[in-house]
């Protein structure tokens, strides 16, 4: 197989504490040879407390696929954009407020993922998106971090149920802890 993937990141800093960080992640995974599909532990995934943070880890995609039967959510190509702005709120507490966006696909439509196939005149209708709030307790060698995140574009839902803003309640929100930051 052929893996290529890159994280781009951009720093940019506003005043001595504040900050707005972007991060653009790019992954493809081909199989060739003998092999028919990507070795599971080499594939994508999106969600979780350093992606897509409106989803439960591995809880995302692929493309519109609407997993009713818990299957392992993997692909082959993902594009994800994060954006995030970094404050102080007191002392070694810090704050955050981001937004995601992005999804998995896999190269070909595959029978128990419906939807989840790439397509170029598509895709981006594919996106999904988030928005959330974080908690950073740095103590600038290590860093515990909260975050909350609420979907509010969802493209496993019908076209026209995607977009979530009707929809948005705190038990819909989504707690990742994490270690470090997350870009």
């Amino acid at each position: 197989f052929l893996r290529v993937d890159h994280d781009f990141r951009y720093y940019r800093l506003l005043s001595l504490n504040n900050r707005l960080v972007f991060r653009t992640f790019v992954g493809l995974a081909v199989p060739y040879g003998n092999s028919s599909e990507m070795p599971f532990e080499r594939s994508f995934f999106a969600g979780g407390a350093n992606g897509m943070r409106g989803w439960q880890y591995k809880q995302l995609g692929p493309g519109t696929f609407k997993d009713t039967l818990n299957i392992e959510r993997i692909g082959d190509i993902q594009l994800e954009f994060n954006a995030e702005y970094r404050f102080p709120i007191y002392d070694y507490l810090k704050g955050a407020l981001f937004f995601d966006a992005g999804n998995i696909w896999t190269l070909k439509e595959i029978e128990n993922l419906p939807g989840g196939a790439f397509k170029l005149d598509k895709f981006y209708k594919d996106f999904a998106i988030d928005a959330g709030i974080g908690f950073r307790f740095d103590l600038s060698f290590f860093v515990f971090r909260l975050d909350a995140a609420v979907p509010l574009r969802d493209p496993s839902e019908l076209p026209a149920d995607r977009w979530q803003f009707d929809n948005i309640r705190l038990k819909r929100f989504v707690w990742n802890f994490g270690i470090g930051y997350p870009f």
